[in-house]
């Protein structure tokens, strides 16, 4: 499916996305969101991740969300023009994680459609929540005029939400007891969990989302057939870990690049596949049967000393 630049009709409806729509879906979000870094950035390098969402020209980062989250192609006469994608944070409450238009179809009222439409595809969500740039003012009418109030105003982000039944939100904590395939399934939503301790419990299955965890500690826990994924992990130490099987994919060092640090630890066998490793070192490693590109590292080593003698 190719995308196509043309006047839209007044009529947009929404598909849900599959793994064959990344490639168009990241080319509209490309053009999308250089846009607005060129209208909203005032030529600055380090910008809020609203205005430059970490990954959003990565074909493997739209595969992503569309596996794991609720992710619809916004269409006009079949045609995909724009992209948003959802994160269901329980029965009664989710986000808004990207919403966006090809820059030449923006300023018809497609936006307006399309939070109608994603609204109406959740009929069960009394909730709406979302974040946008500090900078993008016209964002901050548009949410408004949807009836978003904002309920965190800062330089770099706004967070916006939307109540549709007022008169059913806590705001301060929402603990729905719910059954799901016949198991009990407790939900904290807004909820103040600080300093709250779990031991000898059993947590399968659990989702942890949008959350801040920071200075939290995960010890002595059975995490097989786990995902980690879209976090921040900055300045975080994983220690005493068996670590088999692990997959390690679309990994970065964060904005200030400071070096990750791997001591003591096994990595037998392991695969570095289209990495970045310009300036690692290997100090005191075994490196036996490690090939870069196909070529023995032994082999290497012993035709560097050839070469000084």
């Amino acid at each position: 499916m190719k995308s196509q630049l043309k006047q839209v009709p007044s009529e947009i409806r929404l598909r849900r996305a599959q793994q064959e729509d990344a490639i168009v879906l990241t080319e509209i979000c490309t053009r999308a969101f250089d846009h607005v870094i060129k209208v909203w950035s005032e030529g600055e390098k380090d910008i809020d991740s609203n205005l430059c969402p970490p990954d959003y020209s990565s074909v493997r980062m739209h595969r992503y969300v569309i596996r794991e989250w609720d992710y619809y192609v916004v269409e006009s006469d079949g045609c995909a023009i724009g992209g948003v994608s959802v994160n269901v944070l329980g029965r009664k409450h989710a986000r808004i994680d990207k919403i966006y238009i090809d820059p030449v179809c923006q300023g018809r009222g497609v936006g307006t459609q399309v939070m109608r439409l994603i609204e109406a595809e959740f009929p069960q969500i009394e909730t709406w929540k979302l974040e946008t740039s500090g900078r993008q003012l016209d964002n901050h009418h548009f949410y408004e005029k949807m009836g978003y109030v904002c309920i965190y105003p800062s330089k770099d982000e706004f967070v916006y939400e939307k109540n549709m039944f007022v008169d059913s939100f806590d705001p301060t904590c929402d603990k729905t007891l719910a059954k799901d395939s016949g198991v009990s399934v407790v939900e904290y939503v807004q909820a103040n969990l600080d300093s709250v301790r779990y031991s000898t419990s059993t947590l399968t299955n659990s989702r942890i989302t949008d959350c801040n965890l920071s200075g939290s500690k995960f010890t002595n826990l059975n995490m097989t057939n786990i995902l980690l994924a879209d976090l921040r992990l900055t300045d975080s130490k994983i220690e005493f870990c068996a670590l088999d099987g692990v997959q390690f994919q679309d990994t970065h060092l964060g904005s200030d690049r400071v070096p990750m640090q791997w001591a003591h630890c096994d990595l037998g066998g392991s695969r570095f596949i289209d990495c970045d490793l310009s300036g690692v070192q290997l100090e005191q490693c075994q490196v036996t049967g490690m090939k870069i590109n196909g070529v023995e590292v032994e082999e290497l080593l012993a035709a560097y000393e050839a070469m000084k003698s």
